[in-house]
């Protein structure tokens, strides 16, 4: 390979491990793809650290190093997309194509089949009654939250597509949700707005990135750990503060 060639092949691994950190993939699981496609291609003396808000790799090819960083601005738990990407990166190491072919590989993993939008919708209105459900909600509880939480993934994606961050996903969508739950409850359609409410919140969790972190103290990711779990953590205040606001907000009103 010519000097070019090894830079596209560096960032087309780069690109891989980015695909990977912001569709939920664990810390070590992106070291460790990155360095088998370094190894995969001849690369030595590799050095690969990936912590959730960014990533930085360097490996020397035909005794030159190159070195590449990727920064993590968005994260959207993908185990769909994560698991072809994971398979993409044996398929990789085994056929090692040209980079070119690489980016092209990776752009239809990332085009693949996914959830529709109504899909998506219904699964979080299952989820939603379910877990009301589990909590010792009614029938008629479970169906509020139900429509409460299939209407949240509109309101979710509409903050998104605005440019909303996390933070502002997990404040307005709380609060949104205990709003809409206050005001059925109140007209009658559902009984119990806190069982309701917790199993509407259930939805906004951030589970993934809280085993995650568990998982990265497992293999001694002290740094990546905590920054998982603390994510975790705070999106978690930032719910129940929402959600806590706003009880309070319609509570004034007599609501």
């Amino acid at each position: 390979m010519t000097q070019n060639e090894y830079e596209r092949l560096m960032t087309a691994i780069m690109d891989m491990g980015k695909t990977m950190l912001t569709c939920g993939a664990e810390i070590y699981r992106v070291e460790d793809t990155i360095t088998r496609l370094i190894k995969a291609y001849g690369g030595t003396s590799w050095q690969v650290n990936a912590v959730p808000s960014h990533i930085l790799a360097s490996a020397t090819f035909d005794g030159r190093e190159y070195s590449l960083m990727r920064r993590i601005d968005q994260s959207e738990t993908d185990l769909e997309l994560l698991h072809r990407v994971n398979d993409l990166s044996r398929r990789i190491c085994s056929e090692k194509p040209s980079p070119e072919r690489i980016q092209q590989m990776l752009e239809k993993a990332r085009n693949g089949k996914k959830y529709t939008d109504i899909q998506l919708s219904l699964i979080y209105a299952l989820t939603g009654g379910m877990f009301t459900m589990f909590f010792g909600g009614i029938w008629r509880d479970a169906l509020v939250s139900a429509f409460t939480s299939g209407s949240l993934y509109w309101v979710r994606r509409l903050i998104l597509k605005n440019g909303g961050n996390r933070v502002f996903v997990a404040l307005l969508c709380s609060a949104y949700a205990a709003l809409l739950t206050k005001l059925l409850v109140y007209a009658g359609i559902g009984m119990d707005a806190d069982k309701i409410i917790i199993g509407i919140v259930m939805v906004l969790i951030p589970g993934v990135e809280m085993l995650n972190g568990l998982r990265d103290f497992s293999v001694g990711d002290i740094q990546a750990g905590l920054m998982h779990l603390g994510e975790a953590l705070f999106l978690g205040v930032i719910i129940a503060a929402g959600a806590a606001g706003m009880l309070m907000l319609v509570g004034s009103f007599g609501v």
